[in-house]
Order: C-alpha cells, then sequence, then structure tokens
C-alpha cells in the first residue's frame, strides 16, 4: 500500500524532478520493517535503475537501524546507520546515511566542508543527516558527500533557507518551491534540502512529501545532530 510520496526537485542546472513513493512493506523480501520507513525510487532519466530506502526516522521505536536488518540486505558496516539505499537488483554497492561523528571517523576529504555547510543553516534545522557511498566490503568511496538538512518546519526557515542557498551556492530557481508555501501549513508537508559535493559537482535538491507530512507524529523535532 502506497503511504505517499515525496517529491524531488534539482536546483541546480541539472534540473532533474522526480518522485519516491513510501509503501507499507517491500514485496519479495522476507522481513518485517514495520519500524522504518521503505521508500521505492523507481528507473527515471537519470538512471535506469530501481532503487528502495530503508530509514530509521521513527525515534521513538530506534535511533539507528538494527543489526538485523544489516545483516539481511547485505550492509557490513560497523556504525550506527540512519538509513541504507540499494540498488534493484542487489548490486555490490550501497549507500547509507549517518551523523557527523560517523564521518569524522572516516577521515574524509570532505569533512571540512561538509562542517562549514552545517554551520550556514545553524538554528535553522531539527537534524542533519549525512549519506555516502560504500564497497561491497563496507569501506567508505571517498568520492562525494550528501549533506542531508532536516528542517524547523516552518515557511520562516524555508525563506531563510532559500536566501542561503541564493548567497552561498549562487542558486536562484526556487519558483516552483515557492508556490508550494502560498498556503502552508505543517500538516501539508514535510520539506528538506539535500546538498551534494564531489570531485567536480555540486547538486542541491528540495524535497517535499505529498499529500501529508507523514513525519509530524513521530519525527523527534528536538534531535539535533550528533
Amino acid at each position: 500500500m502506497i503511504k505517499y510520496q515525496m517529491y524531488e526537485r534539482e536546483l541546480t542546472k541539472g534540473g532533474v524532478y522526480q518522485y519516491h513513493t513510501c509503501v507499507d512493506k517491500l514485496d519479495n523480501y522476507d522481513i518485517d520493517l514495520f519500524d522504518y520507513e521503505i521508500n521505492i525510487t523507481p528507473k527515471n532519466e537519470t538512471s535506469p535503475h530501481d532503487y528502495f530506502h530503508i530509514s530509521c526516522l521513527r525515534k521513538t521505536v530506534d535511533d539507528y537501524i538494527r543489526k538485523s536488518v544489516l545483516d539481511y540486505f547485505k550492509i557490513p558496516v560497523d556504525f550506527p546507520v540512519v538509513y541504507l539505499t540499494r540498488k534493484v537488483p542487489f548490486t555490490p554497492e550501497f549507500k547509507c546515511g549517518f551523523y557527523l561523528n560517523t564521518f569524522k571517523k572516516f577521515k574524509s576529504i570532505y569533512f571540512k566542508k561538509t562542517l562549514n555547510t552545517i554551520k550556514l543553516f545553524k538554528g535553522l534545522y531539527n537534524d542533519i543527516i549525512l549519506a555516502g557511498d560504500f564497497k561491497e566490503d563496507g569501506s567508505f568511496v571517498d568520492e562525494s558527500i550528501n549533506i542531508e538538512i532536516m528542517p524547523i518546519q516552518s515557511k520562516e526557515v524555508y525563506f531563510k533557507i532559500k536566501q542561503i542557498l541564493i548567497d552561498k551556492f549562487n542558486i536562484d530557481n526556487f519558483e516552483s518551491c515557492d508556490k508550494l508555501f502560498n498556503d502552508y501549513s505543517i500538516e501539508k508537508f514535510h520539506f528538506h534540502v539535500k546538498i551534494k559535493y564531489s570531485v567536480n559537482e555540486l547538486v542541491v535538491k528540495f524535497y517535499n512529501t505529498y499529500p501529508v507530512n507523514p513525519f509530524i507524529n513521530y519525527y523527534d523535532n528536538k534531535k539535533k545532530f550528533r
């Protein structure tokens, strides 16, 4: 059953627009995932593959994905995982989400840039989740980093974040996003922003759920990044 959808808009030059669908279970996988958010991303113009994402946003249940779930999906890492992403059918590589204290241990070339980016949004977020790619053996691929900013959900905060993106990242592609806030209330949708750094590229994306804010009843709005 479909629970909600999440729309993704690239604000940088690529202009990609796609969607993710949250479902109540993963068909063809014999594992109980009731306590997790399960999202499916279908193949699209930028990727010929399907993906699924399992995230631990129900902070009243678990702070991190249980080891039994990681083992089932062949995620051989030894740090706290906030979410995982797998290509379908499985390939050796995978993606994991984690917090800043975990990222620091990777000694990544992107750590300082990540820290400076987070500081730009001080006071505007409930959570910061980082994500990166990993090899089959669980080693980190230090070629890119995603910084997912989970803002305090308000119209005022949206426009403050928008101004930061304009001033610091030279982005001015907000017409579609602005329209969402013409008649905004926190119940209508949840929004967040992703900034991705890689060797030769900067990508910034805006996400919003539809038709409701599915996180309002259980997402821990007081949690800060660690």
